[in-house]
């Protein structure tokens, strides 16, 4: 499969691995069997969604549909969850809005902070259900479970730190 992989941080590179390991082409020209969003918040239309004969997925900080939006591990937070997890969805025209490929959801441990949930639990997750979902895309399996609306939040970025006088 050529699969275009668009990200970076950590769960990138995880990917990245995973796509090689199984002796996937990642490639940056067209054309490409798979478009993979690992880390990005770039908001691709409909002619970029079409480039993919498998179509687009995206790596998602919470189990869709609850969170969506840039900073789902900081609301994960702000709002007092017991747990996270991950999602990967086919992407759609809308925000996090498209049928769930994959998704776990995991108890937050009472030690942890955004970015320690994030780097040390989060992104090992994403990274172990993308082997997981490319093993079923090699198959010709195409998970999609469309996301229940009525549960769906939508958060904006996080407010901007005050600046210290």
């Amino acid at each position: 499969m050529r699969i275009r992989l668009f990200g970076d941080g950590p769960i990138c590179e995880g990917v990245r691995e995973v796509c090689v390991r199984r002796r996937h082409e990642v490639v940056d020209q067209r054309p490409y069997d798979l478009i993979v969003l690992a880390n990005v918040t770039r908001i691709l239309k409909g002619p970029e969604i079409a480039e993919a004969g498998l179509g687009v997925l995206c790596f998602h900080p919470s189990v869709l549909p609850r969170h969506r939006g840039g900073d789902a591990v900081y609301w994960t937070f702000k709002m007092g969850d017991t747990q996270s997890g991950v999602s990967w969805f086919w992407v759609d025209e809308g925000i996090d809005t498209g049928p769930v490929a994959i998704s776990e959801a995991v108890p937050i441990p009472a030690d942890s902070s955004p970015s320690k949930l994030y780097f040390e639990t989060l992104v090992p997750l994403g990274v172990r259900l993308f082997d997981v979902l490319l093993a079923q895309l090699e198959n010709g399996e195409r998970p999609r479970t469309p996301q229940d609306e009525s549960a769906a939040t939508f958060e904006p970025l996080r407010p901007p730190k005050p600046k210290v006088p």
